[in-house]
C-alpha cells in the first residue's frame, strides 16, 4: 500500500489580502522603495510624511524607525500586513498591530533621495552593527511563526 499525503496547496493572493505569515511578511515589504507614511494609533493621525524603506528585518530587540525620511520596518511590531491596489496601480501596504496602523502607499521613486539613502546608510561599515535579518531559509519549516 502506497502512503499518499495530501498536502493543501499554498496560497496564491494577488492584489489584495491580509499576511500573517511572517516570511510573507518580509517579501511584501521588501517590494517598496519610496512612500507615503501615515501613522494611526486609536484611528487617530500620529505622523506623516514621505521617505524610503531603508531595511526591512526581523528582531526582537529593535523597534521600527521612521526618522529622516528613512524607514527601518521591523516585521515583529506588527501582528499582520494588509495590503491592496489603488487604482492608480500602485499599492498600499497597512502594517497592524491592536489599534496601531502604519500606513505605507507607494510613490514614483525620488532618484535623488534614494541615491543619498544608499550612499549614507550603506557605505562602509557605517551600519554595520546589524545584520539584515532572514526568518529562515528557504528550505526551513514556515511553521516557526
Amino acid at each position: 500500500m502506497h502512503d499518499h499525503h495530501h498536502q493543501t496547496s499554498a496560497p496564491c493572493i494577488v492584489n489584495e489580502g491580509i499576511l500573517i505569515n511572517k516570511k510573507d511578511m518580509l517579501r511584501a515589504l521588501e517590494t517598496l522603495e519610496s512612500v507615503k507614511y501615515t501613522y494611526f494609533v486609536d484611528g487617530n493621525v500620529i505622523g506623516q510624511g514621505e521617505g524610503v524603506v531603508v531595511k526591512v528585518f526581523s528582531s526582537q530587540d529593535t523597534s521600527t524607525l521612521v526618522i529622516n525620511g528613512c524607514l527601518f520596518l521591523n516585521i515583529l511590531s506588527f501582528n499582520y500586513l494588509r495590503f491592496y491596489a489603488q487604482d492608480n496601480g500602485l499599492t498600499t501596504i497597512e502594517l497592524i498591530e491592536d489599534s496601531k496602523i502604519l500606513r505605507l502607499i507607494s510613490i514614483e521613486d525620488d532618484v535623488r533621495r534614494i541615491t543619498r539613502v544608499n550612499r549614507e546608510i550603506f557605505a562602509g561599515s557605517r551600519y554595520d552593527e546589524e545584520t539584515p535579518a532572514e526568518l529562515f531559509d528557504e528550505n526551513d519549516d514556515d511553521d516557526r511563526y
